[in-house]
């Protein structure tokens, strides 16, 4: 009996390790497998992301073939990682993570059209525009300029049009049109303030399609000298979209075509060629500094204070741009009739800055 105790004592003995050891593999084979399945699920947070990203690029751009210019918000990031994209003309958008998890990894789509894109400068949180142009798609992360006709010397008036008194009298208002004609590339016929939002506006085209132009007040000074001659204040143009309602009793306004097919108005193209062609220096510490081609430009109507007295509010091109600081520049979006007996506007920056050359 004894015996057969001890024997039972030994066989024990010799199975708890084998039991010990299996409990350790166990439990190691059930740690892999959570970390695979975790592995997995914070893959997928970016696979899917990044892989939509791609899709929406490719069918933005197919939206684009019918009209009009689609804009796409970039999200910051994919899942908590970086990425770039890249545009190939053969129709194809790659979205590749840069940092994080899945750094390496590309995400692609196919559109069937051809695609230019010369500036890829593509900023994670920026947008990316899409507009057709003669069987080719434009992506850029700017506003894309399509010009409506182009300007014959013979066509530059000497007397400005209708458009001009009423940008004047209405400068908020021909702020929103201008900005709706160089997104939609029609001729604004009529608008509608918005009552219920003072911050947006509503413009309808000659061929009866509605948009929406929204914006925002910006209480930031801007001027040459404090107190003295500044701009106080500006509604600025955030951006212009469809608009699906029915609407009465819309407000007839002049051609803003005309004011540009007559050389009284710039284009967002033109006001940067006008700053680029000059080269500027900071009044604070005589730096030089020059407009880059990236700039960004937004219409905006701009009120300018003198002594603390309310002068006017003028239509502008704002311009920014980030270098070695923060840039803006408010630029005239009119030129100034030299009968006119009231006073124009023309430039104010911030920092302030002189033309050199």
């Amino acid at each position: 009996m004894v015996d057969e105790m001890m024997g039972m004592d030994q066989r024990a003995s010799s199975t708890f390790p084998l039991i010990v050891l299996f409990g350790v593999i166990l439990a190691f084979l059930m740690a892999f497998l959570f970390i695979s399945l975790y592995n997995q699920q914070l893959n997928a947070q970016v696979d899917e992301p990044a892989n939509a990203l791609a899709n929406n690029l490719a069918l933005m751009a197919f939206t684009s073939l019918s009209g009009g210019q689609p804009i796409l918000e970039l999200p910051r990031d994919v899942g908590g990682s970086t990425y770039k994209i890249a545009i190939e003309k053969e129709g194809i958008f790659t979205v590749t993570i840069t940092g994080g998890r899945g750094t390496g990894s590309s995400y692609s789509a196919i559109v069937s059209a051809s695609l230019k894109a010369d500036n890829q400068d593509f900023s994670p949180g920026g947008r990316v525009y899409f507009q057709e142009n003669r069987g080719q798609i434009i992506v850029s992360p700017l506003l894309i300029e399509n010009i409506p006709a182009e300007i014959s010397v013979e066509n530059i008036s000497l007397t400005p049009p209708s458009f001009y008194g009423f940008a004047k009298d209405h400068p908020k208002v021909a702020s929103a049109i201008i900005a709706a004609y160089y997104h939609t590339f029609e001729n604004i016929v009529y608008y509608w303030e918005n009552e219920n939002n003072k911050n947006s506006m509503i413009v309808r085209t000659d061929s009866s399609v509605l948009h929406v132009v929204n914006g925002y007040e910006n209480n930031d000074n801007t001027g040459l000298i404090e107190n003295i001659w500044r701009i106080k204040s500006a509604w600025i143009v955030l951006s212009v979209e469809n608009f699906d309602s029915t609407l009465t009793s819309p407000i007839l306004c002049p051609s803003v075509e005309n004011a540009w097919k007559s050389g009284w108005l710039y284009s967002p193209s033109q006001a940067l060629e006008q700053l680029r062609g000059r080269t500027w220096q900071r009044v604070i510490d005589n730096v030089m500094v020059t407009v880059p081609d990236n700039a960004i430009i937004h219409a905006a109507a701009a009120t300018v204070v003198l002594y603390q007295e309310n002068v006017s509010t003028y239509p502008t091109w704002r311009v920014e741009w980030q270098g070695d600081q923060y840039y803006v520049i408010y630029f005239r979006a009119m030129p100034w009739w030299e009968n006119d007996n009231a006073p124009g506007f023309v430039f104010q920056s911030n920092p302030t800055l002189y033309p050199v050359v």
